[in-house]
């Protein structure tokens, strides 16, 4: 059967969904919502589909199966319990809410409903990330002793001024951890395990936005390992972040979108020049990614609809990431550590 899939959302991360959909065999756009009609026929032929502006009418399109949620992130949640309950499978942007309660009623409403519900953290898609969490959980590291992420990017003021969500707590949740490194701290729990505990400071110290430009956080997992995160959106001119983790038996360092060193008391597991400097890509401007990355996960998304199944990434993995992060905007705005929230459902 073909899916018929919609976007809620036309900004910049639908076109990516878009793009995905055309790829993805056995799936169809069939319509796009945007609630402001100044912009709906600009919308249509962009897309090439019917606009709609209200979205209990998009809702209860007959061709629909599954919605894309490209909105800004405060409205995920809403949207996600209207698609299922109307019966729809759903795709989320990054990140999937912006409380832990607005989560977990997320999770609840599609495992109520019986639809799938999937995350776009599209790294995880990789085969080469894929082969490499596949050797950390067996073992390959040894015991994990330390995880790191280094997010150095750039995102200007005008970008922040282009659409008055941005740099908002309301809307945007928050600044460099929550909005743009949030795929990375989701990367190293998925690769170093869960974080138990964390220790965070931020600041504003480039933009003029209510959110945080800049982040420190303290790690430790709940394996006993330690870590760190540091995140900013006004490293000039933008820089390829680094994940990097440790263990007893050897190492792993990513930087940007490939393995640059992978390394054990075995050998060393990379033919690469890990002195080969890597695009900054994401690290200076949000369409410094491809979309084969979403392509993977709307193949996937695709695939368990039709095999009734968890898709790669599941509203209880988004959640995850979630945790930490909010963990750390708690441990910043109270100077204390703060444990990381586990789910109740």
């Amino acid at each position: 059967m073909t899916i018929g899939i919609g976007i809620i959302g036309t900004g910049m991360v639908a076109r990516y969904h878009a793009e995905a959909i055309a790829q993805t065999q056995g799936v169809q756009l069939v319509a796009v919502c945007r609630a402001d009609p100044t912009q709906a026929t600009d919308a249509a032929q962009r897309f090439g589909v019917p606009c709609e502006l209200s979205l209990e009418a998009f809702l209860t399109r007959a061709d629909l199966d599954a919605v894309c949620i490209c909105t800004p992130s405060g409205l995920h949640a809403a949207q996600t319990i209207a698609a299922a309950r109307a019966g729809k499978h759903v795709l989320v942007e990054k990140p999937l809410a912006l409380s832990l309660a607005d989560a977990d009623v997320m999770i609840a409403a599609c495992r109520e409903q019986q639809v799938v519900l999937g995350v776009a953290l599209q790294r995880r898609s990789d085969p080469q990330f894929q082969e490499l969490h596949a050797a950390i959980s067996t073992g390959e590291l040894g015991q994990i002793v330390l995880g790191s992420v280094s997010i150095p990017y750039l995102r200007t003021q005008s970008y922040y001024d282009s659409a008055n969500w941005r740099g908002t707590w309301d809307l945007d949740g928050g600044g460099a951890l929550m909005n743009q490194g949030i795929h990375l701290v989701d990367m190293l729990l998925w690769l170093a395990g869960d974080v138990s505990e964390v220790r965070a400071q931020y600041g504003t110290l480039a933009r003029t936005i209510e959110v945080e430009d800049c982040i420190t956080v303290a790690l430790r997992f709940a394996n006993g390992a330690f870590g760190s995160i540091v995140a900013t959106t006004a490293a000039a001119p933008g820089f390829p972040h680094r994940i990097e983790v440790y263990g007893t038996n050897g190492g792993i360092q990513i930087e940007g979108e490939r393995i640059v060193r992978w390394a054990t008391t075995a050998g060393d597991r990379l033919g690469m020049d890990a002195a080969v400097p890597q695009a900054a890509g994401a690290g200076a401007t949000p369409t410094g990614i491809s979309a084969t990355g979403h392509t993977r996960i709307m193949q996937d998304f695709a695939s368990a609809i039709r095999e009734q199944r968890a898709p790669l990434v599941p509203g209880e993995e988004g959640r995850r990431a979630l945790a930490v992060v909010l963990a750390a905007y708690a441990s910043a705005r109270s100077g204390n550590s703060e444990y990381v929230s586990k789910p109740t459902i």
